[in-house]
């Protein structure tokens, strides 16, 4: 993710000038990166994208089996404890994972914010909640797991709502909403008041 501010006005630019030949710009942009990332952190805490729309609730959990196929997992049988309840939780926010996963390195030209979270697949986890998709079953005509009450339920496929946490559109197009702007903007001119001290 790459953000373009344009700097008018009151010496800015001249002072966005001298901290790049001065080597001091990777601190500028470290301090947006962390910003981004707390942006980030406030939509996974509030169930909300970028733009202040609430995620998809979850319909309910899926059933987890430990890695040899065999017995369910500590994890699967919370979850379907979960699913007969009828608490099926917060969407994104199970084990933290994908959410902790989110990292941004800055330099002395930007600042990248993202994740290389994959599923044992091969599939990025987070492309598939940030702009959703279908799950086939791998082997056999259905996928099986743990509805609301416990039974099982047998589906031809499963489709995942988009659940964005970064501000990029439906094509993965950076679309960053005012609000975001104003914070990063508001981290640039602190950074340069610190800096002008």
């Amino acid at each position: 993710m790459s953000v373009t501010v344009d700097v008018d006005g009151d010496g800015a630019q001249k002072k966005l000038q001298r901290l790049i030949s001065a080597g001091q710009s990777a601190e500028l942009y470290d301090s947006v990166g962390a910003g981004l990332k707390t942006l980030i952190d406030l939509g996974f805490k509030f169930s909300r994208d970028p733009y202040g729309q609430q995620w998809a609730p979850l319909k309910f959990r899926g059933l987890r089996r430990s890695d040899d196929g065999g017995k369910i997992s500590r994890t699967g049988r919370r979850q379907a404890q979960a699913n007969r309840s009828g608490r099926a939780g917060q969407p994104l926010r199970d084990t933290g994972r994908l959410q902790r996963s989110i990292t941004y390195q800055a330099a002395p030209d930007g600042v990248t914010v993202g994740t290389n979270l994959r599923a044992k697949s091969g599939a990025s986890i987070a492309a598939v909640h940030q702009f959703g998709a279908v799950i086939l079953p791998k082997k056999g005509k259905y996928l099986i797991f743990p509805g609301p009450n416990g039974a099982l339920i047998f589906a031809k496929k499963s489709v995942i709502p988009r659940r964005a946490f970064l501000p990029l559109d439906k094509t993965g197009i950076l679309a960053l909403p005012t609000s975001w702007v104003t914070s990063i903007v508001a981290r640039i001119r602190a950074f340069l008041l610190r800096k002008a001290s």
